[in-house]
C-alpha cells in the first residue's frame, strides 16, 4: 500500500533521515519507534510533504508521490493527525470536521455521509459536534484530530503520537478507536508513538528509528517477548 525507499530528507544541509525504507500493507498498521531526536517527527513530515524528499521514493498503491506538494497527497490518499492535534479551537467541533472533509467539495450529501460515518468511530465526539474545539479534553481533541484527517477517506492515515499527554486509560481507548479504523474501515495506519507498550498490542508490523536510521523492522511479538532486545534497541 505503502512503500518508502532509500529516503533521505533533512533540515538546511543536515540530513535527519539516512536511507530509510519501509512497507506498509493495505489493512495494517505499522508502529514506527524510536527515542527524542531519532527522526520519528521527520519520517510524518516527509510523508505528508511538509519537507522535501532530498534521495528516495514514496509510493501510495504503485503512484509515485515523491514529489507532490502537500495538497496533492491529501488527494492522493495520505491524511495526518499531528501530534499537537491542529485542531481549530475556536471553531466547533462540527465545523473542525467538515474543514477535514474540505476535498469533498460543495458536495453536501457526501459530506454529510462521510460525516457520519465518521462520527461512528467517536461517540463523544457526536455529543460534543456544537461544542467549540477548545472547550475539549485533551483525549477529546485528540479524537478529533482523527476524525477531522478522516473526514477526507484516506487511504494512508498519518498519526503523530497519538498517546501524548494522554492518561493509560485514554491511550488504550484512542488505539482501539485506531485499530477499528483498520479492521472495520480497512484502512492502512502509520503509528509514530513513544508509548512503546501500548501501541505493540495494537501494531501488525513495527520499525526502530536510530540516528534517523532504521534499525530494526519485524512483527512486534519479537519485541513484546524480548525485553532485551527492545532495552538495546533504545
Amino acid at each position: 500500500m505503502l512503500t518508502v525507499t532509500n529516503l533521505v530528507t533533512g533540515y538546511g544541509a543536515d540530513p535527519i533521515i539516512r536511507g530509510v525504507s519501509f512497507h506498509v500493507a493495505p489493512q495494517s498498521i505499522l508502529a514506527v519507534f524510536g527515542h527524542n531526536g531519532a527522526g520519528k517527527s521527520s519520517v510524518v513530515r516527509v510523508l505528508v510533504g511538509l519537507i522535501p524528499v532530498w534521495q528516495g521514493q514514496i509510493l501510495i498503491n504503485g503512484r509515485d508521490v515523491t514529489n507532490m506538494a502537500s495538497s496533492e497527497r491529501v488527494r492522493s490518499g495520505i491524511a495526518v493527525s499531528f501530534q499537537d492535534d491542529c485542531v481549530f479551537p475556536s471553531l466547533s467541533v462540527r465545523k473542525n470536521l467538515e474543514i477535514g472533509g474540505y476535498v469533498l467539495g460543495n458536495n453536501k450529501k457526501q459530506l454529510e455521509e462521510r460525516l457520519e460515518t465518521v462520527i461512528q468511530l467517536f461517540p463523544r465526539i457526536r455529543e460534543r459536534l456544537k461544542q467549540q474545539a477548545y472547550s475539549l479534553s485533551g483525549g477529546e481533541r485528540r479524537m478529533l484530530s482523527i476524525a477531522q484527517a478522516m473526514m477526507s477517506d484516506p487511504k494512508l492515515l498519518v498519526l503523530d503520537e497519538p498517546s501524548t499527554g494522554l492518561s493509560p486509560a485514554m491511550t488504550e481507548r484512542v488505539l482501539g478507536i485506531i485499530t477499528t479504523i483498520r479492521d472495520k474501515l480497512g484502512k492502512s495506519i502509520v503509528l509514530v508513538e513513544q508509548n512503546v507498550g501500548h501501541a505493540l498490542d495494537h501494531c501488525d508490523d513495527v520499525i526502530v528509528l536510530k540516528t534517523g536510521e532504521v534499525v530494526y523492522s519485524g512483527v512486534p511479538s519479537s519485541l513484546s517477548s524480548n525485553s532485551a532486545e527492545l532495552i538495546h534497541l533504545f
